[in-house]
């Protein structure tokens, strides 16, 4: 008979963090989310308090990630002193570009 009576519980704590969870999700206020799931408010408020004491629950959520830019290491020599290094695909445009101005530019 205890172990009906545990499972019982279990089932009980099962649905209560299942409620709370769900409140947390909803955007209502507490008494709306009562009344909607037919929950005595006060006794929902208790569920809330003794969780909120009990210290913050872990949360997961998915992340998604785009695939890790590959390294680009490009390095321009433009004379025998002169060396363009370029370390991100975000600077190859600024790279072409000063390249394409020096190349336009008339010599004094």
């Amino acid at each position: 008979m205890k172990q009906t009576k545990r499972s019982s519980r279990d089932r009980a704590s099962a649905r209560r963090w299942k409620l709370l969870a769900a409140f947390d999700r909803s955007g209502l206020s507490a008494s709306a989310f009562a009344r909607r799931h037919s929950l005595n408010y006060t006794t929902f408020c208790g569920w809330r308090k003794r969780r909120d004491r009990s210290g913050p629950v872990t949360r997961f959520v998915q992340v998604n990630l785009s695939a890790p830019a590959r390294p680009v290491e490009l390095q321009i020599e433009l004379g025998s002193n002169i060396r363009l290094r370029i370390g991100s695909t975000d600077q190859v445009e600024l790279a072409a570009r000063l390249v394409q101005a020096l190349n336009t530019s008339k010599s004094c």
